[in-house]
């Protein structure tokens, strides 16, 4: 027997066993079928991503309209005041930011039905003599019940040339005011420059029961050396400055 015929010629073996077809291994067809599915999504399910991304960006949008309101409602109760709820057996009170010199600006709310007799009034002054438990009230004003701005301010009446300080009560009722006119010496005080020390409403909401008084401005001018008493206790010299009380009136 010849060589060639004897001798077989070397062989290669190749492992086909791990490909999978057209030539790729198993585990890289089991890799790529497995992320064509996961990339791959039904008509119902992008539907519904494209709704959840709708509604994502709408309460985006809602949010800051929200913030937006907000702040404005912010700003409009620095600037024209705020009164929290009350309950019907209580008085409401807070003072309002205002821009003008000596004009100081309270809103004010008194229940809708008061026990019969009782009624309120605003009381206002510049003078607080010395020893007294209150200021000297140079007059009064009806306020009506329910809620009510209620206006204090010092100036120069143009019919008359005359310093007043006068009294405003406004509601939906109609408009209330008195002026007074200003002491020779409490004029020069006011129109020049002192210390003014503020005893009286904040702009957080004040309120108190029916029957009681709520001293709604205490502004107290310190002049020279005189003593300002910041206990709320009677001065022990004449004090000058603008006060302002709501206080009941009759008896219920």
């Amino acid at each position: 027997m010849s060589k060639s015929e004897t001798d077989e010629p070397e062989s290669k073996e190749i492992d086909h066993a791990n490909d999978g077809p057209c030539g790729r291994r198993e585990g890289e067809f089991v890799l790529q079928s497995g992320l064509r599915k996961f990339f791959r999504f039904s008509l119902r399910e992008a539907l519904g991503l494209m709704t959840i991304a709708i509604l994502g960006i709408g309460l985006w949008i809602t949010s800051m309209k929200l913030r937006n309101q907000e702040n404005e409602l912010r700003v409009m109760r620095q600037e024209f005041g705020y009164l929290a709820p009350s309950r019907s057996d209580q008085i409401a009170s807070s003072r309002i930011p205002s821009d003008q010199p000596l004009t100081y600006k309270m809103r004010v709310r008194l229940p809708r039905e008061l026990p019969d007799g009782l009624s309120y009034q605003l009381v206002y002054s510049s003078l607080w003599e010395s020893g007294g438990t209150s200021p000297a009230w140079f007059g009064s004003v009806p306020v009506p019940q329910g809620e009510s701005l209620v206006t204090i301010q010092v100036l120069n009446d143009p019919r008359d040339g005359k310093w007043k300080i006068a009294a405003v009560v406004s509601a939906t009722e109609g408009t209330s005011r008195i002026a007074t006119g200003l002491p020779p010496p409490h004029e020069v005080i006011f129109r020049g420059s002192h210390d003014v020390i503020s005893t009286g409403l904040g702009r957080e909401t004040s309120l108190v029961s029916v029957g009681e008084r709520i001293r709604l401005l205490d502004e107290r001018w310190v002049v020279g050396s005189q003593g300002v008493m910041l206990d709320g206790g009677p001065p022990r010299e004449d004090l000058v400055g603008i006060f302002a009380q709501l206080e009941p009136t009759g008896t219920p």
